[in-house]
């Protein structure tokens, strides 16, 4: 989708009154988009993209600002509603938080569109024997201790209450190809991919991992590799993985203890989920229009495996 200048403009004109923006300030800048990332995670242009996919289906009273609502309220997550409603003009509480929620699935909605598993395609070689087209990882999110606190809730990674996400990357293409979660972060990284993705994927094709899962021919760990070119390749596009999750971490709902607790722990996870789903899309988004990009990790030339 191609986004015109004037749909960019607009869209800035809009986030300008929604923060009340001073007259006697200079709007346009050098560190306007730097601004934009820094209060909403995401550029102006990425902004309008979204606009423009979510505009025909949102409820009849929801307008642009909100989308903004939406994204101030992933990315500041403050302990309470009203530091969410002094940044955009004090609306209610109550219809912050309703807004904000309704943009929250809306865009989360648009993950099965945007997240293809046929993705890890694109600009792939045609030979498919023994090739590997992602790269595969788990990422774990904080929460507040929920009450009786259990070990299942316990993160090796940070000593802390979490949820568990596992997500793959295209090797040859700036796309998220897959995620699944929530789980509980003791939740075992074999059996997520064995029950997941493992289920998705044919039994002949590799895929790079990290030294966490195993018992599957198809995970390629780090020591894999018929050369140590090909090792070399191999670590340096599993560290895109960190180049995604560092960027939905930008989002501080992600980054800091997800308070939005209930009785009901399914619709706890299912809340976390969304906004985890939300992020997943704008973070999809910046890739493919410009927003942000993977860095260059080189070629991916040497690494093939017999499959057995």
């Amino acid at each position: 989708m191609k986004i015109t200048k004037a749909a960019i403009k607009a869209i800035e004109e809009i986030a300008k009154e929604t923060l009340g923006w001073p007259s006697n300030r200079k709007w346009d800048s050098a560190d306007k988009d730097e601004r934009f990332r820094s209060l909403f995670g995401a550029p102006s242009v990425v902004i309008a993209t979204l606009w423009e996919l979510i505009r025909s289906i949102v409820d009849d009273d929801v307008r642009e600002k909100h989308l903004f609502w939406g994204l101030i309220f992933l990315k500041a997550y403050a302990p309470n509603e009203e530091i969410h409603c002094a940044i955009v003009g004090f609306p209610t509480r109550k219809e912050f938080r309703q807004k904000a929620w309704h943009i929250v699935e809306i865009i989360a909605d648009l993950k099965d569109g945007l997240i293809r598993l046929d993705n890890r395609f694109i600009n792939a070689p045609n030979n498919k024997n023994g090739i590997p087209f992602l790269t595969l990882d788990c990422t774990d999110c904080k929460i507040n201790e929920p009450f009786p606190f259990e070990t299942k809730w316990l993160s090796q990674k940070f000593r802390g209450p979490g949820m568990k996400y596992e997500v793959a990357i295209a090797i040859y293409s700036n796309n998220i190809c897959w995620s699944n979660g929530p789980f509980y972060a003791a939740a075992n990284e074999s059996r997520i991919f064995r029950e997941g993705l493992g289920l998705e994927l044919p039994r002949d094709e590799p895929i790079e991992v990290d030294a966490g899962p195993g018992g599957d021919l198809r995970l390629m760990k780090p020591l894999a590799g018929r050369s140590t070119i090909a090792r070399k390749q191999k670590s340096k596009y599993r560290g895109r993985q960190e180049t995604v999750f560092s960027r939905m971490k930008q989002f501080n709902i992600l980054d800091t203890h997800f308070h939005h607790t209930c009785t009901d722990e399914g619709l706890y996870l299912l809340k976390h989920q969304r906004c985890f789903d939300c992020i997943l899309v704008i973070t999809q988004l910046k890739f493919m229009v410009g927003g942000d990009k993977f860095f260059d990790a080189g070629k991916m030339d040497e690494v093939e495996y017999v499959m057995r």
